[in-house]
């Protein structure tokens, strides 16, 4: 599946004319404030080689996130979806991660929440996970509302050296059926 649509946007796989307006949003200090791991440059510059072999090699992966709003199709806003946890988070389990990014510009309007409710059921419904995982930072409340308004729950916390943090696993079982 390289292609989910919702109301709003187009989850898609990604493109090399992603790679800008990526690099761009994960350099927001803003955005980057509560993720899992520090933002440097060589951080920054390896993201879009990351999402885009994740696909590659599992089939699956953080979709790019793409605007159908009126006046604003096309607009590259981030991402949403899937990947493998990094190693120094392992104690997070060996389900894959649910996450999402999105640029400032696009908060508040219950983006987050629409691309990763897509990601979410097609995890469920395409892939057949049995269960969800989002690692989030614990003063991370954007974050913690999408992961509830997803049916997510805190399910323990684990320690990320990265941070020298615990931060929250939040879980979410797949559908009886």
């Amino acid at each position: 599946m390289d292609e989910l649509r919702t109301q709003r946007l187009i989850l898609r796989r990604w493109t090399a004319d992603d790679e800008k307006a990526m690099v761009e949003i994960n350099r927001d200090p803003e955005v980057a404030r509560h993720l899992n791991r520090p933002v440097d440059e060589a951080a920054i510059a390896a993201f879009h080689g990351l999402v885009a072999g994740h696909w590659e090699q599992y089939g699956f992966g953080p979709y790019a996130l793409e605007s159908r709003e009126a006046g604003l199709e096309g607009r590259f806003l981030g991402f949403a979806g899937l990947a493998h946890v990094p190693p120094f988070l392992s104690a997070a389990g060996e389900q894959p991660e649910l996450g999402w990014r999105l640029a400032r510009s696009a908060w508040g309007r219950g983006l987050a929440t629409e691309a990763a409710t897509a990601a979410r059921d097609d995890a469920f419904e395409r892939l057949r996970l049995p269960q969800l995982i989002s690692i989030i930072h614990p003063e991370n409340e954007r974050s913690q509302r999408v992961a509830t308004k997803l049916g997510m729950q805190p399910s323990r916390q684990i320690h990320n050296p990265a941070l020298d943090l615990d931060v929250d696993v939040w879980a979410l079982d797949a559908p009886a059926g």
